[in-house]
């Protein structure tokens, strides 16, 4: 299949043949129009959105753009995509690649891996580059703010009230379970705690150099109901 050129710090790309596609995600054909689809040549990452570029003898566009869903567990930590596409090579016969993606911690959605004279060609014979959008899956516990990560954590209305701080255990995406430190005093109902330095990487110069926070929400748990001798007793108490 031939070799790929660096990726911009992504530790390399390359294309190899499908017995190593372990991903299950098959990207299907990428060609224009013209049903000529190029080859697999090198790849380069980049951020940002900008207008599909145009080529100098078409009308048609000169980028294809495909998705590049990954989880926010891959996006802190990083991992290594494997994209299977097909292609019909100019003889007319069809080709599998397996293209390989190292996705760094802390890309963020829009984030682009471009494949540069990878896609369809043009009957001209210029090439379209093949362009991967990264698209940040949600999460059932966590959400991301720019750099920071935000997680909600239950406390029962009786730790809320009576509590004296104490610590709660955080799992956090790595697996790592993380004791924070519940607030003193009563505890209101959203509530949060800043913890320096457990969120997102961050990136600059294609370097992560330090990590946002890690904002815990504090969620009350109230009871479903209360007998009638509960509630005299908390009227005695609090009324």
């Amino acid at each position: 299949m031939g070799g790929m050129s660096g990726m911009d710090g992504m530790g390399g790309t390359r294309s190899r043949g499908a017995s190593l596609f372990d991903d299950g995600e098959d990207m299907g054909p990428f060609g224009s129009s013209s049903g000529m689809p190029g080859g697999m040549p090198g790849s380069r990452p980049s951020t940002g959105r900008h207008s599909p570029r145009r080529s100098s003898h078409s009308s048609q566009p000169s980028e294809v753009l495909k998705p590049l869903p990954i989880s926010l567990e891959d996006l802190y930590q990083g991992t290594t995509k494997r994209m299977k596409v097909s292609r019909k090579t100019v003889t007319g016969e069809t080709e599998d690649k397996v293209l390989e993606i190292n996705v760094l911690p802390g890309w963020k959605s829009g984030t682009k891996v471009r494949f540069p004279r990878a896609g369809g060609e043009h009957p001209t014979g210029e090439s379209q580059d093949l362009v991967f959008v990264v698209e940040e899956k949600p999460h059932p516990r966590f959400t991301r703010d720019g750099n920071d990560l935000t997680v909600t954590q239950k406390l029962s209305l009786v730790e809320a009230l009576t509590g004296e701080g104490g610590r709660k255990t955080v799992e956090h995406l790595d697996g790592r379970k993380l004791q924070v430190q519940v607030p003193l005093g009563v505890v209101k109902p959203g509530q949060q705690t800043r913890v320096s330095g457990e969120g997102m990487p961050v990136r600059k110069d294609g370097q992560a150099h330090k990590k946002g926070d890690l904002i815990v929400k504090w969620d009350i748990v109230f009871p479903d109901r209360l007998t009638p001798s509960q509630k005299e007793g908390i009227k005695k108490v609090l009324g």
